[in-house]
């Protein structure tokens, strides 16, 4: 058995290599060979847990939880911040739009919708070769000039007037006497408008009519839009894959607006069909490519391109805000049903921003468990093998071991986290011979060889 001196003096040197407190083993060793008190029991558990040690049933040390709340609260008031700035940005161009009439130039090639379709009636006296026709649902005009001399527009329509047209020229202008752009003709009305011309030296007066259409139930679509971006938000809300579920939505409004601009583009008869695309498209040609790509990593399973897919939503949103007119009025400057455009308008609008402001929560939730699992796995082998051996000690403590058997599990560990830490092989080598001094003094009698040999790798270091 060892002399309490000698034991004492074993503990102290193989705990401090180890990196272990000596409060530890600051009770008086036992009187003979055999398991500890209850009471002692009780004081290592304490003592291990109040120094983070692990224990049977191991829980989190404070320093973890610490960096989880540190990372929670940085991500969310980042991305609090950037749902803030983003719901901003919405409400500053809606309320631009509103005050500077920002939807009338927002279609494809400058058209708008509007109360009526023109068209034109008669040209009296009909002159060979001269040709006048109404485009664009009588938004313009255009006149080919077949004949041998010039034909001339007179003044009164807008800048655009007077105009002079040579024998096989051809001109397209929007005339203010003939154009339903800003005018209010009620359904079933019809407005007569007539613009004079002089065909080498002919007067010749051009008639035509506006005829007003019936006006959609507005309400319904803007209620249709704002349950579809409702019906998004609680969605992801509710699901457990909210980020698959914004893809999708955030793909389908892309499509939307794809197939918007399409018909906005075909409607256009005044200009080239190139341009007039790349026009309408505008901030979708940067919108598109993030939600569709954002969409297809965000489906490989990697949460990173939900943050593409809820700012291309964001931003196609507020870009066919100005398109909101068709909610309004009947003639719309698309190729093909009216109901179509609406349909693809609503579907733009509430989807893109369902997506955008239900994204702002999505990626909280997906960067709080990225966070978490940064910390769990951030653990250095160094923790790992010291919590290990810290809890072996315990066991054995617990379990009814010597304390000589327990301050040589304390020395082992000593030489495990060091080893682990990357220290000097001199350093190891010092705490591998404390372990093999404590490890003696537990087996032999005479109580100054443990002494001697736990002092021996002392002088070495």
């Amino acid at each position: 058995m060892l002399s309490r001196g000698a034991d004492s003096a074993a503990v102290s040197h193989a705990a401090s290599r180890g990196g272990i407190s000596a409060e530890v083993f600051s009770h008086p060793a036992p009187a003979a060979r055999g398991s500890f008190s209850t009471a002692t029991r009780r004081r290592l558990v304490m003592v291990f847990r109040r120094s983070g040690g692990v224990t049977p049933h191991p829980r989190p040390a404070n320093r973890r939880h610490t960096a989880e709340r540190g990372a929670r609260n940085t991500v969310t008031s980042a991305i609090g911040g950037w749902a803030a700035r983003m719901l901003s940005v919405l409400v500053t161009v809606a309320g631009l739009l509103a005050v500077t009439g920002g939807p009338a130039a927002a279609h494809a090639g400058g058209l708008t919708a509007t109360d009526a379709r023109g068209r034109v009636v008669s040209v009296t006296p009909a002159v060979p070769g001269l040709e006048i026709t109404a485009i664009e649902a009588g938004a313009r005009l255009r006149l080919r000039n077949g004949t041998s001399g010039p034909v001339t527009i007179k003044p009164g329509g807008g800048t655009a007037t007077p105009a002079l047209i040579p024998p096989g020229g051809e001109l397209t202008w929007i005339d203010e006497r003939a154009t339903p752009d800003g005018r209010t003709v009620a359904a079933g009305e019809t407005v007569q408008w007539t613009i004079p011309l002089d065909a080498a030296g002919t007067e010749v007066t051009v008639t035509g009519a506006l005829v007003g259409e019936q006006r959609p139930a507005a309400a319904l679509w803007w209620l249709a839009a704002a349950l579809t971006a409702t019906a998004i938000i609680l969605a992801a809300r509710r699901t457990r894959r909210a980020d698959l579920l914004l893809a999708a939505a955030g793909t389908i409004a892309a499509i939307s607006s794809i197939a918007h601009v399409i018909g906005s583009t075909l409607a256009v008869e005044s200009a080239p069909l190139a341009g007039t695309f790349l026009s309408a498209a505008g901030i979708n040609l940067l919108a598109w490519p993030l939600i569709i790509g954002g969409a297809v990593t965000a489906f490989r399973g990697r949460p990173a391109g939900i943050l593409a897919v809820c700012a291309g939503a964001a931003l196609t949103a507020v870009f066919v805000l100005p398109d909101v007119t068709s909610f309004h009025r009947p003639v719309l400057p698309f190729e093909g049903p009216a109901i179509l455009e609406r349909i693809l308008v609503f579907l733009a609008l509430g989807l893109g921003a369902g997506v955008a402001v239900a994204g702002a929560g999505v990626l909280r939730d997906l960067a709080q468990k990225a966070a978490a699992q940064s910390v769990v796995s951030g653990e250095s082998g160094q923790q790992v093998a010291a919590s290990v051996a810290a809890e072996g000690a315990v066991r054995k403590a617990v379990g009814g071991e010597s304390g000589q058997q327990v301050a040589a599990s304390v020395a082992a560990e000593g030489a495990v986290r060091k080893a682990v830490g990357g220290e000097s092989g001199q350093q190891v080598a010092a705490s591998v011979a404390a372990e093999g001094a404590v490890r003696k003094a537990a087996t032999e009698d005479p109580g100054q060889k443990a002494t001697a040999a736990a002092e021996e790798p002392a002088a070495d270091t």
